[in-house]
């Protein structure tokens, strides 16, 4: 949907590591909270707890193996589900949609844009928030019907998690003159506006772009992040979470396992797993260098 506005965008919003270390932040806390939301919504449904769990029917080690190959598959035909969605709204309000995979700041980001083609506020809020809605919605409807789906509570969990970027996006538009228009891009998106609407009607904060970025920053970002989530969880989601006395749940299973809520008659309880952050930093941080080395082959 080509619009007429300015030639050139008045503002061009990027993925910086800043932003980057919020987002993975806020999206631990929502990855929790959604898993507990989920769990709670569950025990309601079904007058029953549940431990969300991922097993499989065999014993020793591969058994943990095949569970993990299994979160990860239902996790990526989530991510997929989302892109589409997001494509599907792109092609509804008259856009061109593409998608892609990369790593930006060592955390992954799968897209679906449409560079090119610019759209009213609302309608790209929409767009935006579509898969939030339309996957959540779904997942919340189909645990109702199948309890034995509870699988489902991971992915209401890591899809919740995951739009953490979008909800952001969403937010900072809302802030901003109905009358601009929206392009996506693959890192960010540019907003263009009629002349009337100046820089300062934009909740957007000017930044310096010409600096480089290292490596040992981005990994004190991440420790940083760690930190955070843990501070996050001890002083906000244990009361929170007792209050609502939502059941006992594991984001895992009990082989690799990352967080861990336990209540019961003995007391409550958050725990995690050191062992799994570190090896899910370690794996972002490896798949982000064969990444970077393939596209400076490639280039």
């Amino acid at each position: 949907m080509n619009i007429a506005t300015r030639n050139e965008p008045i503002y061009v919003f990027r993925l910086t590591p800043e932003i980057s270390l919020i987002w993975t932040t806020l999206g631990s806390l929502l990855l929790i909270l959604a898993a507990a939301g989920a769990t709670l919504y569950y025990s309601i449904i079904h007058g029953q707890a549940v431990i969300f769990s991922v097993e499989s029917a065999g014993g020793g080690a591969w058994q943990g193996i095949l569970a993990f190959v299994i979160l990860l598959a239902i996790t990526f035909v989530t991510i997929i589900v989302h892109e589409l969605v997001h494509g599907i709204a792109f092609a509804a309000f008259g856009g061109s949609p593409r998608y892609g995979f990369k790593f930006k700041y060592f955390l992954p980001l799968a897209y679906a844009t449409s560079p090119g083609d610019l759209f009213h506020r609302n309608a790209f809020i929409f767009i935006d928030l579509a898969p939030l809605i339309v996957l959540d919605v779904a997942c919340l409807l189909l645990l109702a019907i199948f309890p034995q789906a509870s699988w489902l509570i991971w992915v209401i969990a890591f899809n919740t998690s995951g739009a953490i970027g979008d909800i952001w996006i969403a937010v900072q538009l809302l802030r901003c003159p109905q009358s601009i228009r929206v392009e996506d891009r693959e890192e960010g998106i540019a907003i263009y506006a009629p002349p009337s609407v100046t820089y300062r009607e934009l909740p957007f904060a000017r930044t310096d772009k010409t600096r480089k970025r290292s490596g040992v920053k981005a990994l004190l970002n991440l420790a940083f992040m760690a930190l955070a989530l843990v501070l996050i969880s001890s002083f906000l989601l244990i009361p929170v979470l007792k209050i609502l006395e939502v059941p006992s749940f594991i984001i895992g299973n009990n082989s690799f396992w990352i967080f861990r809520w336990i209540n019961n008659t003995k007391g409550f309880s958050i725990e995690f797993n050191w062992i799994s952050f570190v090896i899910v930093i370690f794996t972002l941080l490896l798949l982000s260098f064969l990444t970077n080395m393939v596209q400076r082959r490639d280039s």
